[in-house]
């Protein structure tokens, strides 16, 4: 057999392994939309169709959940919520079952507007605003952009600044031109289930992590056009902090920050409630980054708190 041939049969058998990943990643998808089916409504807003949950009576509180993420995030607050208010939570553009325009093109500027839009659609024209993580970076400037529209924000875990870290070279990968896409719809998904129960566990850290949660996010998130808004997504919010953080000292909207004593995030939320005057940081002991599930009672005292009024000298931490 010549050197050519050989080189041929590889190309071939690397091709039809790759057509076989496709088609897997594709079974799988399905069975995955077929296990974890959208647990909402949906909205269409300037073409874009959002998944949001809507449950409650009372003053509106509207959710934002991190990157990658989903309404599911936000479910055991929502049922306590629920109880006594308004509650709606969004799968942003993108993930869950919510539509998005562009991977890359979509920016957080583009889903305030989306959401705030979406908000006037179903009637909600001031509210408390909640967001974990990533979304509570899009709570951030969503009240940046509509001031007289946010009652208070409340800010789980938040992003708040540039990351000074290097990339994740997953993300950078998926990035990449043509060879991000090839391994979105083939490579990534058998490997990408280790990847999501490492990244849910270190979360969830001390604590344990929440079995129905961890096996819809495995289905969930690694389906090829939520990874691709997901990169995208931190690429496009490091881009819009470095002028949006330079704001925040400005900012008259009350806010209360919650973060975990162990959560990695936590010097950026004691940067964050040092930057904006009159904001309250609880730090929760013995907690991570998944405060709103673990820590649910501490995240709706929070939300059902007074604006301004001082919090429990135990919780504060400057």
């Amino acid at each position: 057999m010549t050197v050519r041939k050989r080189l041929v049969g590889v190309g071939v058998g690397f091709l039809v392994i790759l057509a076989a990943l496709a088609v897997y990643t594709q079974v799988e998808v399905r069975r995955a939309e077929a296990r974890f089916p959208p647990v909402g409504q949906f909205v269409t807003v300037h073409g874009i169709r959002l998944h949001y949950v809507d449950r409650g009576t009372g003053a509106p509180v509207v959710l934002l959940h991190g990157n990658p993420g989903f309404v599911q995030d936000f479910l055991p607050l929502v049922d306590s919520l629920g109880r006594t208010h308004r509650v709606i939570a969004f799968d942003r553009p993108g993930h869950g079952y919510s539509a998005r325009a562009s991977a890359a093109g979509t920016t957080p500027h583009d889903q305030v507007q989306l959401i705030h839009d979406a908000l006037a659609q179903l009637g909600v024209s001031r509210t408390i605003v909640v967001g974990h993580s990533w979304g509570g970076a899009l709570a951030l400037l969503y009240a940046l952009e509509h001031p007289r529209e946010v009652d208070r924000l409340v800010l789980i875990g938040t992003r708040a600044f540039p990351s000074t870290g290097g990339a994740d070279p997953v993300y950078a990968l998926n990035r990449t031109p043509i060879i991000g896409a090839l391994f979105r719809y083939t490579a990534l998904l058998p490997v990408g289930r280790a990847l999501v129960k490492r990244g849910l566990t270190t979360a969830y850290a001390p604590d344990t992590v929440r079995r129905d949660h961890l096996e819809a996010a495995r289905a969930l998130w690694l389906r090829p056009s939520q990874v691709a808004a997901t990169v995208w997504d931190t690429w496009n919010l490091d881009r819009e902090l470095r002028e949006a953080s330079t704001r925040y000292a400005g900012m008259r909207v009350p806010v209360i920050i919650v973060c975990g004593a162990q959560d990695q995030s936590l010097p950026e939320s004691q940067r964050l409630a040092a930057t904006i005057p009159g904001a309250q940081l609880v730090v929760v002991p013995n907690t991570g980054h998944e405060a709103q599930v673990t820590r649910t009672a501490i995240v709706l005292d929070a939300i059902r708190h007074e604006p301004r009024a001082p919090l429990p000298a135990s919780d504060q931490r400057s």
